[in-house]
Order: C-alpha cells, then structure tokens, then sequence
C-alpha cells in the first residue's frame, strides 16, 4: 500500500512548516537577548529568553482569541498588536531579570520590547528583499 504522492508532499510541507517554527523560536529568542543586552546593558540567560518568547506566544494567542471575540474588522488587528506589545513586556519584565536578580520594571520592559519589535521587522523587510530578488531572477531566466 502506497503513499500518494499528494498526501506526501503535503507531509513534506507539515515538515517544513514545524522546522521554521522552531528556527523562528530559537531566532526570536536570539533577538529578544540582543534586544534586552541594548535596553539593559547585559545579556540574559538564553533559556530564559526562550521562555519568554513562548511564553508570549501563548499569551498572545490567547489574547487575540478573546479580542476577536469582542471586536470587529480593522481595530482588531490594532488591538492585538497592542495587547501583543504590552503582554510581551509584561513577560520581559517578570522573567528577564537585571543584574542583581530584580525586575527591570515595566517601562523599560517596553523598551525592550520595542527594540525586539524593531529587529524584526528590519529582519523581515531584509528577508522580504532576498526572496524577492531570488525570485525576481528566477522570472527574469525563466
């Protein structure tokens, strides 16, 4: 009995999608130490800064599933972001800790956050760039 060849490559895609959610969590962790290294003057823990990205994740997600319960249309998708933002500081601020094992405090919590929100999207509009022209080139021999 057979695999068709339908069912595996949506199981090549299944797969693929996994490892890019896992390189996404390790890099975002990445990012968030940076992140906090500007904002606080140290590098925290790696495993703490990968908790604090999923952590947020989580969050997040439950987040927007109780806003797309109470809203509508384009204030959603703003609303979450924002509700995104300040649950990603709230998450910096109790797990990052300072130096000397204190919380960093909010305000610069969102500071943190800010710099790890401007990485990103820095990141993405490089990446967004480089697939662009990579498939660009692929038109212009094809």
């Amino acid at each position: 009995m057979g695999t068709s060849s339908l069912a595996a490559l949506a199981g090549m895609g299944l797969f693929a999608m996994l490892i890019m959610a896992v390189v996404g969590i390790l890099l975002a962790a990445l990012v968030l130490s940076v992140a906090f290294r500007f904002a606080v003057g140290y590098m925290p823990s790696y495993l703490r800064a990968l908790g604090a990205v999923v952590l947020t994740w989580i969050a997040g997600v439950v987040a927007m599933i109780l806003i797309s319960f109470v809203s509508s249309g384009g204030t959603g998708g703003f609303l979450s972001l924002l509700v995104q933002f300040l649950v990603g500081a709230l998450v910096v601020n109790y797990l990052l800790l300072s130096q000397n094992g204190s919380q960093i405090g909010f305000a610069k919590a969102c500071v943190v956050q800010a710099i790890y929100t401007v990485i990103f999207i820095v990141l993405a509009l490089i990446l967004a760039v480089i697939v662009a022209v990579l498939f660009g080139s692929m038109l212009a021999h094809g």
